[in-house]
């Protein structure tokens, strides 16, 4: 009896919860459009496929013919239109004004297409978001706190829908993130054998966290840094307590029923501190957002009551979605009297979810085939077709080398111009190249960077094949862009030092330089 009382499978989804989730993703979508073009055409190169564009239109993953159009770059005045249209579907979707499965789906396939037309920047919190997106097609996200439900005069009184097939999907997707995350860490790579311990998540190393922060992708250069930096049983206990967190819970968050606050919260506060710690695109924005999921019922009802009370002209009390934690007076002063659908019902659907149920089952077979439980029925195929994979590898490592990329230009008067500067801000500062490429490296890159996605697509410039000829591509873009005679791009390859090693990088070889000069510079084919 003590294990059933603690232990419930039944998922019951709030519909507020829902409707905080389509509101904060919708935003963040808005804001996620804007960051990718906060630059003007020095953001808008990324995404087009004209003799201007920073890659070359053969520079993608994504050679399938479907892809080819789907995630197709085309020119500048194009990409502005696909980026305006995704832009008005999110303000919609952030608003609930037609939110129905058709406008939903047109808003994934735009998010996806803009995600995967420029892939250097791609990073995991793309993916989880695209996913999150997938599922809310099946769900009812508008039926509460919308346009919809306003023009449509729709007063629900039940919040609430019970193990459906999209509340489980929407919920294990969250669960399958961070679990596969933490499976990629450990015993995807050593087995399940005393190996896994070789991992610097697990004791006795418990250096992940210490080579996160030391690294110079994403690291902010803070106090905080430093001293968790500087204090190895700290980052020893981040590590530990990370892990715990990522990999317990959300499986707390699935199998307790309402009594999710304090596993969600914890999920919350572990992005959160990213979010202090580190300068990554869009990961820990994302990572809170879809912990509003969880929120049970009883919060919003105690919530309501409170806002009801205080606002009785603006604010209805809510049905009796949960008595579990509400006091005689809180169900004296509900009124359950006002029209709406049927209580403990929510408008069924008139067709067969017959896709979500294939979504679900993909879904499950995809993530055990990862993890070799299973053997793979399509390779994985369908998965990446519909940009649905369930393969995990946030901060896998983590990697024990970083790469930094300064880029330089220079005119007739001035030279070694930081052309990332220039980006941001328009001023003209130099820098003295031979003690860049001579002294100690710079441990403050990340501030260096125009972006977080600009330094996310150059984190992995080194590691390409063709690298050679992507940087004097990319130069050769950059002659027709800015106003200089020249630009040179200065690739470091540092290794991160051990814990009370004394240092924070070592270099590993020569800097890797890219010179180009515009006056030489041929038109592009």
């Amino acid at each position: 009896m003590m294990i059933d009382s603690r232990i419930n499978m039944n998922q019951k989804q709030d519909l507020r919860s829902l409707a905080s989730f389509r509101i904060l993703a919708g935003c963040y979508l808005m804001y996620d459009v804007i960051s990718r073009l906060q630059h003007g055409r020095f953001s808008l190169l990324w995404y087009t496929s004209t003799n201007n564009s920073f890659l070359q239109a053969h520079d993608t993953p994504h050679q399938s013919p479907v892809h080819k159009i789907w995630f197709y770059r085309g020119s500048e005045s194009f990409q502005i239109f696909l980026f305006t249209v995704t832009f008005l579907l999110a303000l919609s979707f952030t608003l609930g004004y037609k939110c129905n499965v058709f406008s939903k789906t047109f808003l994934w396939l735009h998010v996806v297409a803009m995600q995967c037309r420029c892939m250097p920047p791609h990073d995991g919190s793309d993916t989880f978001f695209r996913h999150m997106l997938l599922w809310c097609i099946q769900l009812p996200v508008s039926e509460v706190w919308s346009l919809d439900q306003y023009l449509h005069h729709h007063i629900s009184r039940n919040y609430t829908i019970c193990n459906q097939v999209p509340v489980w999907g929407i919920r294990l997707q969250i669960v399958f993130m961070y679990l596969g995350t933490v499976m990629n860490r450990t015993v995807d790579r050593y087995g399940y054998s005393l190996a896994i311990f070789q991992s610097k998540w697990l004791p006795p190393q418990l250096t992940a966290v210490h080579y996160a922060l030391s690294g110079s992708l994403a690291t902010r250069e803070c106090w905080l840094g430093n001293f968790v930096r500087s204090n190895l049983m700290l980052s020893k206990f981040m590590t530990i307590t990370s892990m715990l967190t990522e990999g317990v819970s959300p499986l707390l968050c699935l199998c307790v029923g309402h009594k999710t606050c304090i596993p969600a919260f914890s999920i919350f506060m572990l992005h959160f501190g990213l979010l202090v710690l580190m300068n990554l695109p869009n990961w820990q924005i994302v990572g809170m957002i879809s912990c509003i999921i969880w929120v049970p019922s009883q919060i919003w009802d105690q919530l309501q009551i409170k806002l009801a009370r205080r606002f009785p002209y603006w604010m209805a009390m809510p049905p009796p979605t949960s008595p579990i934690s509400l006091n005689k007076k809180d169900m004296l002063d509900m009124n359950t009297s006002k029209p709406g659908v049927e209580l403990n019902k929510v408008k069924e659907r008139r067709r067969k979810p017959y896709l979500t149920y294939f979504l679900f089952v993909y879904m499950v077979l995809d993530f055990a085939g990862n993890r070799h439980w299973i053997g793979k029925i399509d390779n994985g195929d369908i998965g990446e077709f519909l940009r649905f994979s369930q393969y995990w590898v946030m901060f896998n490592g983590p990697p024990l080398t970083t790469s930094q990329v300064m880029l330089l230009g220079h005119r007739a008067d001035t030279r070694d111009i930081n052309i990332w500067e220039w980006i941001k801000s328009g001023k003209i500062q130099t820098i003295d190249t031979a003690s860049f490429e001579r002294d100690e490296p710079w441990t403050n890159f990340t501030h260096v960077y125009p972006s977080p996605r600009v330094e996310r697509s150059l984190s992995e410039w080194y590691y390409s094949k063709d690298r050679q000829s992507r940087s004097e591509y990319f130069l050769r873009s950059l002659c027709a862009l800015a106003p200089f005679d020249g630009f040179k791009m200065i690739i470091q390859i540092l290794n991160i030092m051990p814990p009370d090693s004394g240092k924070r990088y070592q270099r590993v070889k020569k800097d890797i330089a890219t010179e180009i000069m515009c006056s030489k510079v041929p038109q592009k084919q």
